[in-house]
């Protein structure tokens, strides 16, 4: 797949790429593709379980309740997504539609309207009635309401990063597993040092996209505004008669609010990928979680908690036993860190998904690029810089 070498047998790049989820395979793919030198280096294995981009599916909507200053890149990552699965042999993206359920006015519909709304997104608003019509699997209350998004996406997770991994390596990119860098030194008068153990190198710039450990390398600059966090997942089979009721067809991906505020996000089955239904918490669940222990698995107690959440929506779901858990890196407000760094000279950074970014993985990936090699992008970035926690903001309620 990969062309991998020791950073020792060249000592000179234009641009390193420290850590390959999905964030850093997306961005070594548009840096190779503009003909740098480019080094990817990932502490373990090509589709190892401890950061936040591993699994089988994700979601992907443009009707983003969270608001409209994503819309940009959310834009550009539909596009790149479409383009990568046009150039892939095996599916990238499906278009399911996204199925938004709550009770009128929550923050889910409002904002999930108003955006679509304001950035021209194909949606329609639909009643109880028309949506336990429409997508048979789901059972709501008489008083709900959602928004339906015909052009939201299912993402195949482990097959896109391998994908840009592999259209990197094509385009001439090295790439290196199993070896994690330790430290970043700056040299007088010219950029980082990249040292492992045993080996160092140098570059011209370095992309830092390391997910929960991003703390690590800018203590200064990112190390109090990013929280890593155990989020536990889980996976629902559908009783027989009603196994077709939960294909992606009939199965949008979804989220649903309830009238706490809880907000539950789920998936169709696929042919295609063992499994079930996977369906999570986003806003709850959640504790620190050092990145590098072990994963707990979900406990009874949390299963349980999961399942009074989602019984009535989806009554024809039924729990495997299986689970699994990952991270996300939350920032204070809950949205991107991007930028380049104050610290250190020629490095760049894009971390604290906050369990919502694998699906702007193409467009923060163009847009780094574009930093590293033209010194800015063609989206403005601005709101996703450190810079915005020097005055006060109002935090989110998830």
């Amino acid at each position: 797949m990969s062309d991998t070498i020791t950073p020792a047998a060249r000592s000179t790049y234009d641009v390193v790429v420290i850590g390959l989820g999905i964030m850093g395979a997306s961005t070594l793919f548009h840096l190779s593709r503009r003909g740098l030198r480019v080094l990817g280096i990932e502490a373990h294995g090509p589709l190892h379980d401890l950061g936040s981009s591993h699994g089988q599916t994700r979601i992907f909507r443009r009707a983003y309740w969270e608001g409209e200053m994503y819309v940009p890149l959310l834009n550009r990552s539909y596009t790149g997504w479409m383009e990568l699965d046009d150039a892939s042999d095996d599916r990238i993206a499906l278009r399911t539609g996204g199925l938004f359920v709550g009770p009128p006015g929550s923050r889910l519909i409002e904002g999930s309207r108003e955006t679509a709304r304001r950035c021209g997104i194909r949606h329609e608003y639909l009643g109880a009635r028309e949506i336990s019509r429409r997508f048979p699997a789901f059972h709501v209350r008489d008083d709900a309401v959602a928004v339906h998004e015909q052009d939201a996406l299912m993402l195949f997770a482990d097959r896109a990063r391998l994908s840009y991994l592999s259209r990197a390596a094509a385009n001439g990119a090295h790439i290196w597993y199993g070896q994690a860098v330790r430290s970043l030194h700056p040299e007088a008068g010219g950029p980082v040092r990249i040292r492992g153990d045993g080996w160092q190198l140098s570059c011209g710039a370095t992309v830092l996209a390391a997910g929960g450990w991003i703390g690590e390398f800018l203590p200064e600059e990112l190390g109090d505004l990013v929280t890593p966090m155990r989020v536990p997942v889980y996976e629902f089979e559908v009783d027989r008669p009603r196994a077709r009721d939960h294909l992606p067809d009939r199965f949008p991906v979804f989220l649903y609010e309830d009238d706490e505020g809880t907000l539950v996000y789920g998936l169709p089955k696929w042919q295609a990928v063992g499994g079930g239904l996977r369906v999570g918490f986003h806003n709850r669940q959640l504790s620190p979680q050092n990145v590098n222990d072990a994963r707990r698995p979900p406990t009874d107690a949390e299963r349980m908690d999961l399942w009074r959440t989602i019984r009535g929506l989806l009554p024809g779901a039924q729990y495997t036993g299986r689970g699994t858990s990952c991270v996300y890196t939350m920032s204070r407000d809950q949205s991107f860190l991007i930028g380049r760094s104050r610290e250190l000279d020629g490095v760049f950074y894009a971390s604290a998904c906050s369990g919502h970014g694998f699906k702007f993985a193409p467009g923060v990936g163009d847009m780094l690029a574009q930093l590293v090699t033209d010194g800015e992008s063609a989206i403005d970035l601005s709101a996703f810089t450190p810079e915005r926690f020097r005055a006060p903001v109002e935090a989110s309620p998830y």
